[in-house]
């Protein structure tokens, strides 16, 4: 690499600017300029429901860097700039400045797109009022506390029970609002087995949230351009001010689609282990691409924010003169609702049935400490194993209490190709204060290893 080359990233929330950083460090005399469409760059958006709730009282929390620290690194950041062309041949891109009103175009030796997911907008009458909103951006986060804040006695529907549907469920009830959850499917989170999202269902109802499944949003009514009321594929009127669409999230491939860049099966943006995609100089990493699902083998597309990360410093490296890996994805998550845990990784009953995978399963209750040992919560543990040989596929936990210990030892051990044989006798840490004297994963596994020798 020499000075003069010029690496231009497109996209600066996560997986953007995780890449500038890391291509920075691996080539300190590299020109390195991003591009944003929005006004804003390094934002936690994670982070939102809890900056909406009060939890998180100071929006500037959520901001881990602005343009002036990337330019103390010598990283240029265009923000309000939204690339709207990449010539491949001629190895630039054209951005229209939304200050300004004008484009500009700038050459690139390596380019990198993490251009991430937008939100689904299903195709309702009404969604253009006033009070109809989804959750991407800090500048959403805003809309919708100001929205709230102009009227004492909010009454929000939040249509879909994925992770920001179920996050914000609990910060609306926290803010004293009459929250309606609507979702078309037949169990919350569908992600998730049914015996542990009907824990998630439950814990909804106990909060005073109006859940309705089987159902789904057909019209938002409203008067003066304002949100009054939705209607329902089952015939019911509710009154609200507010609608949160909140139906999932699709990568954002168009620019790359139009450039000639690969798109995989998922409809994301193929790459390899480098992060390249079927140009040699063009990487993509974060929300709009596809990976390889380490348990599976096959492409998968799971919009996750460490995973942006993790994939942003492989492209930056790989952008920069250096040769680094990414080895795929599990689908390791975790999130809270109210006073529940929720976390889950690698394969679900669901992806094993689609996928023929002959498995065996078990579920059990149990606690995050000692049961004497005061302040001690529950959880409920489900592992999936293959029936042949009892490597474990995937697990699954809800609970208040030691989920994410539970995930990450799963996560690990998926990782490492284990199978219940070997958690069964796993050297876990044990202290009354911190665990059951024998730990949740082994009793699991223990019961899995019965299944599997039988």
């Amino acid at each position: 690499m020499t000075k003069k080359t010029h690496l231009i990233i497109i996209g600066g929330i996560a997986a953007g600017v995780k890449a500038a950083a890391r291509a920075r460090r691996v080539n300190p005399e590299l020109n390195i300029t991003l591009f944003e469409a929005g006004p804003e760059v390094s934002y936690s958006a994670c982070g939102e429901p809890y900056y909406i709730s009060g939890i998180i009282p100071n929006r500037e929390s959520l901001i881990m860097r602005r343009p002036d620290e990337f330019s103390k690194d010598g990283i240029c950041i265009k923000v309000s700039h939204k690339v709207t062309d990449i010539d491949i041949q001629a190895q630039s891109i054209t951005a229209f400045n939304f200050n300004l009103g004008q484009s500009i175009q700038q050459s690139y030796d390596q380019l990198i797109i993490a251009t991430g997911a937008q939100a689904i907008i299903p195709s309702i009458s009404g969604r253009d009022l006033k009070g109809v909103i989804s959750l991407r951006t800090l500048a959403d986060s805003d809309n919708l506390i100001s929205l709230l804040s102009h009227n004492k006695n909010n009454q929000v529907v939040i249509v879909g029970s994925g992770y920001i549907g179920l996050e914000l469920a609990e910060s609306l009830i926290e803010l004293g609002a009459e929250v309606h959850l609507i979702d078309q499917c037949e169990r919350m989170f569908p992600r998730m087995d049914a015996q542990l999202s009907d824990q998630i269902h439950n814990k909804l109802v106990e909060k005073g949230v109006n859940v309705l499944l089987n159902d789904s949003v057909i019209s938002i009514q409203g008067q003066n351009q304002k949100v009054g009321s939705i209607i329902t594929q089952s015939g019911l009127n509710l009154s609200c001010n507010v609608v949160i669409l909140a139906c999932g999230v699709k990568p954002n491939i168009e620019l790359a689609e139009q450039s000639g860049i690969k798109l995989g099966s998922t409809g994301a943006i193929e790459v390899d282990q480098r992060m390249q995609t079927n140009i040699e100089n063009i990487f993509a990493a974060g929300d709009c691409v596809q990976s390889q699902h380490r348990i599976s083998g096959l492409p998968a597309w799971l919009p996750l924010g460490d995973i942006a990360n993790l994939q942003g410093r492989v492209a930056g490296e790989n952008a920069s003169g250096g040769d680094a890996r990414f080895p795929g994805i599990i689908g390791t998550s975790i999130f809270r609702s109210f006073d529940l845990e929720i976390g889950m990784t690698g394969l679900s009953e669901d992806d094993l049935n689609k996928f023929e995978i002959d498995y065996c399963e078990t579920l059990i209750e149990s606690r995050d400490r000692a049961r004497y040992y005061p302040g001690g919560q529950t959880l409920s543990l489900k592992l999936l194993a293959q029936k042949s040989n009892g490597k474990l596929l995937g697990a699954q936990a809800v609970g208040t209490g030691g989920v994410a210990k539970m995930i990450d030892i799963s996560a690990t051990a998926l990782l490492g190709n284990l199978s219940c044989f070997d958690l069964e006798y796993a050297d876990l840490a044990y202290a009354p204060p911190f665990s059951p004297v024998l730990s949740p994963m082994i009793i699991a596994a223990s019961q899995l290893c019965k299944m599997v020798s039988n």
